[in-house]
């Protein structure tokens, strides 16, 4: 009796003792399975959230060091004795979604921030306006008006927001559609919203070049094509009168093989004088042309030629292409060259004259007569011909454009310009 009383104690001590072991073995296979597939503990960031741009401004004003709260690491039914590996695998876990906070942060504070006024260098972009340093908020460097041709789709007033994201100290647009007749009058809105863009922006009218249309032949022996042309004339100068613009470019005209040059010559006269009575306030600048063709202007003498035909001699001007210059002849790619095209000029046209320069390198050789232009540098003129430009004071105080093809942008090239002045 008394053995069979022994026997039950130790089975009952045996079931006792063997119980938690069962069960802290259980415990562990379940660790071990949970970590096997990579049950980790959710971490859960809490960050204040912003209620309205004040606070936000109050709150982030270090965006480089955010405020969030932390929140302690819990687990289901899991203690902070965790294995090595699992550990750091959790503390990789929880330093990413910091970063991640830290980078949401930044934006909210970048996004909800009142802008600040940005300090700008004087010599980059001064306050003054209409000074012969500066243009648009722009510093002039070396005298030299630069700038280029500018869209204006959707409104004139366009353009002049475009020459103020590639930095021009001067710009050219179309007036209307170069390559239609006619064009529905000026409304006022539209003079409204240019002038206002102008008054904005701080472009001075001296520096702004319109340029006509390309079907205009103000020479042709033609007389339908002839009455068309100077009924274009005279509605794109009466444009840019109402704009408030003081020049008008255009391309003088062709004999198309019909006419002798001088009698072409006589007819751009009489267009341009037949204008000019009608007009007022605007100076048309002729540009001069490649030999292109039956083309005439492309010497220097037949533009004095259409000078010398204009009664008003203080509305006529010229503008120089360079790449037309080249094409015709005018070898500015050389010192020699240079020095003989500028002379010439001098002495055929006159300084005095020069209203406007369209830079453009050329795709072809001196005196090709083709006018294909290119960008600046890369073509048969070169940089050392655009040096010489750029630092030569005769070219001071005028717009010179920019009609480069798709390549470097209007910006670079402006910005190459400048670096070549001395």
């Amino acid at each position: 009796m008394a053995t069979q009383q022994r026997k039950a104690k130790v089975d009952i001590k045996s079931e006792i003792t063997s119980e938690p072991r069962m069960t802290r073995s259980r415990k562990k296979r379940q660790l071990a399975k949970q970590d096997a597939n990579h049950q980790q503990p959710k971490i859960a960031i809490s960050v204040k959230k912003e209620s309205s741009p004040e606070e936000n401004n109050s709150e982030l004003s270090h965006p480089s060091k955010p405020k969030y709260k932390r929140v302690s690491k819990k687990s289901s039914g899991l203690t902070e004795q965790r294995t090595g590996k699992t550990a750091r695998q959790s503390e990789a876990k929880s330093r990413d979604q910091k970063v991640k906070i830290k980078e949401s942060l930044n934006i909210v504070a970048t996004a909800d921030k009142k802008p600040k006024s940005k300090k700008v260098k004087q010599e980059e972009r001064p306050n003054s306006q209409g000074t012969s340093d500066e243009m648009a908020g722009f510093v002039v460097k070396g005298g030299k008006f630069v700038g280029a041709h500018t869209s204006a789709a959707g409104g004139l007033w366009n353009a002049v927001s475009g020459a103020l994201e590639i930095k021009g100290r001067a710009f050219a647009l179309f007036l209307k559609s170069q390559r239609q007749w006619k064009a529905k009058p000026l409304e006022e809105d539209v003079v409204d919203k240019f002038q206002s863009a102008l008054n904005t922006s701080g472009y001075h009218p001296d520096f702004i070049l319109p340029h006509g249309s390309y079907l205009l032949n103000c020479g042709s022996p033609n007389p339908e094509t002839l009455e068309k042309s100077r009924a274009c004339l005279l509605d794109e100068v009466q444009r840019c009168q109402r704009l408030g613009l003081n020049r008008y470019n255009f391309h003088p005209g062709s004999t198309c093989g019909d006419i002798p040059v001088d009698e072409c010559l006589d007819l751009i006269g009489e267009s341009i004088n037949t204008v000019l009575n009608e007009t007022s306030q605007v100076t048309i600048v002729v540009e001069n042309m490649s030999c292109q063709g039956n083309t005439v202007g492309g010497k220097f003498e037949e533009l004095k030629g259409i000078i010398d035909r204009v009664k008003d001699k203080s509305r006529i001007g010229v503008c120089l292409d360079t790449c037309h210059a080249f094409a015709a002849g005018y070898d500015l790619s050389t010192e020699d060259g240079y020095k003989k095209m500028t002379d010439e000029f001098d002495k055929l046209v006159g300084f005095h004259y020069l209203k406007g320069v369209h830079l453009n390198d050329s795709k072809g050789k001196v005196g090709c007569h083709l006018d294909r232009h290119e960008n600046i540098g890369k073509g048969f003129i070169g940089l050392d011909g655009f040096r010489r430009l750029m630092n030569d004071k005769r070219f001071d105080g005028i717009p010179m454009i920019l009609e480069t093809p798709p390549g470097l942008t209007d910006a670079e090239e402006i910005e190459l310009l400048y670096d070549m002045v001395d």
